[in-house]
């Protein structure tokens, strides 16, 4: 079997654990392959071409409260770490009423290292 873009996206980025039914929603797991592919430079594909990627890479979601869910996935690396800094909104608040939502930088949280 040739290597495509997706089969390196999942062995990069995703870990397989059958033993559970939790996993990855499609919004989720396609926001990790954009990450994946801008951090390495790559041009992403549309999300319905990722979708069928996926069908033909033995992928099959089941749904979940309206949500397609593969289970058993989980993300793993450094498009991982980019996808949750980049995605997950801080609350503030400004003046102790209305919380803000801010953009995590690298620099305003410790190293994950």
């Amino acid at each position: 079997m040739t290597d495509t873009q997706i089969s390196s996206f999942l062995s990069d980025c995703v870990v397989f654990d059958d033993d559970t039914e939790e996993g990855l929603d499609f919004d989720t797991l396609y926001g990790l392959y954009i990450s994946w592919c801008v951090l390495g430079r790559k041009v992403p594909i549309p999300d319905s071409a990722f979708r069928t990627a996926l069908e033909l890479e033995g992928l099959r979601a089941r749904k979940d409260h309206g949500q397609r869910v593969y289970p058993g996935l989980n993300m793993v690396g450094a498009a991982a770490r980019d996808y949750v800094m980049n995605s997950v909104p801080v609350w503030t608040e400004t003046d102790n009423r209305v919380p803000v939502v801010t953009q995590l930088s690298e620099d305003s949280v410790p190293s994950l290292r």
